[in-house]
């Protein structure tokens, strides 16, 4: 597996990602085609202020069929940093998110930038859980977060 930094060659998986209704069905749901140049845009600008996002490709030099990162944000105030995936749904259930988020968790170990890290899947979304389960990811509370501040702080 690779993770390759999010790059302009990657607006075709934002489109595939973002425009996806089962992909985005506990995110919100699918987003607004003219909205996808800003959220490509954003994920680009986060890879150049050195924050991590990244393009999963399960082969080398393979076409990507997800995305990982960890960027930070802030929750009731705190900055913190927020580790977020999304997989295309013909690749869901291969293992793919657990093998990336594997590989970005052994990297922020080793960067003191990244001493906590959160994940905030929806409540009903089972697969997300259970791979933050078996990530080592503690349940802290459900809680409804109407708005999550992105930006950098």
């Amino acid at each position: 597996m690779e993770l390759l930094p999010y790059r302009d060659e990657h607006l075709a998986l934002t489109e595939a990602l973002e425009l996806d209704p089962e992909t985005m069905s506990e995110l919100g749901g699918p987003a607004d085609p003219d909205d996808i140049p800003r959220v490509h845009k954003m994920r680009i600008d986060t890879v150049a202020k050195g924050e991590w996002y990244f393009a999963i490709l399960p082969e080398p030099s393979g076409p990507p069929v997800g995305a990982i990162g960890i960027w930070q944000s802030r929750i009731q105030g705190e900055p913190i940093h927020e580790v977020g995936w999304m997989v295309l749904p013909e690749f869901q259930g291969r293992g793919i998110a657990k093998e990336a988020l594997r590989i970005l968790i052994d990297r922020a170990r080793a960067d003191l930038r990244y001493g906590r890290i959160h994940a905030f899947p929806g409540v009903t979304n089972a697969p997300s859980n259970a791979l933050c389960r078996g990530a080592g990811f503690t349940h802290v509370e459900a809680t409804e977060v109407r708005e999550l501040d992105v930006s950098s702080t």
